[in-house]
């Protein structure tokens, strides 16, 4: 399917977040509501950057999204959570709600569960939080690492030189995971718009910003490395944490009247 509207694609998920989350928050807490809800903040986000180039909405609903996914991870059982889907946790790190981040470590399983996903895919996610904001040293993560690389020895994966180059503080192999995992986000972008299988929303939205991307340069710039203003996935526009104004961290809990949401207006970069 096509692309929506920029500003189309950003009513729809307004309109779905107004209708569903009051049901979400009043039901029993269940991993695929919140991630719903929370994918529904991360399109306003990364729609509302690229219809304004205004960080400043972008950083409150990324926030929104994490605080709605720390809600989900305080109340929810824990047979009820898996790690590799705490994509909410680099909506935090984006926007720099290390609150948050620092909250969902503890809180999200230690170990994978392989009946439900993919070990690849929790080390993707657990090792960058657990490094960085649960105070988990290199030496524990280590093992991890290793059987991370033992996984992938067949069918690499970018996230392992992206993590390892991350907790290691290694440029040149953070550099070449990195780009590695833009070139395959992308190339799997082109794939599902070439196929027609891709949302409308997500390819007016998501497929030109990722989280992911954001927050990996964001660690590496706070480990040390050079990152460059500018990446594919990842413009710098959404980096001016000057403009930065995360709100309350309840405010997720009531959603704005996007059935009446206006075209925004086009403001000049700043």
């Amino acid at each position: 399917m096509k692309p929506n509207f920029l500003p189309i694609a950003i009513k729809n998920s307004g309109t779905a977040l107004e209708e569903l989350l009051p049901r979400v928050i009043a039901a029993p807490p269940a991993l695929q509501n919140y991630a719903y809800i929370c994918l529904l903040h991360r399109r306003i986000a990364t729609g509302s950057l690229l219809a304004t180039s205004d960080p400043e909405p972008f950083y409150a609903y990324l926030s929104k999204s994490a605080r709605a996914f720390l809600h989900f991870l305080t109340t929810a059982p824990d047979a009820e959570k898996l790690t590799s889907k705490a994509e909410p946790f680099f909506d935090a790190v984006a926007c720099r709600d290390d609150e948050a981040a620092r909250a969902m470590a503890p809180l999200c399983p230690r170990k994978p569960d392989t009946t439900r996903e993919y070990e690849e895919d929790f080390f993707a996610v657990w090792l960058p939080m657990a490094f960085f904001f649960g105070n988990v040293p290199r030496e524990e993560l280590l093992p991890d690492l290793e059987l991370f690389a033992r996984l992938t020895e067949e069918n690499p994966d970018p996230h392992l030189d992206v993590c390892w180059g991350l907790i290691d503080k290694d440029q040149q192999r953070f550099d070449e995971g990195l780009e590695a995992l833009i070139d395959q986000k992308r190339k799997a972008y082109d794939k599902a718009r070439r196929e027609e299988t891709q949302n409308p929303d997500e390819a007016a939205t998501t497929a030109h910003v990722s989280t992911e991307i954001l927050a990996y340069i964001e660690l590496a710039q706070r480990a040390g490395l050079t990152v460059a203003p500018d990446h594919p996935l990842a413009p710098d526009v959404a980096r001016r944490f000057h403009l930065r104004k995360l709100p309350a961290p309840d405010s997720w809990r009531v959603p704005e009247p996007f059935s009446s949401f206006r075209k925004p207006s086009k403001k000049s970069k700043r």
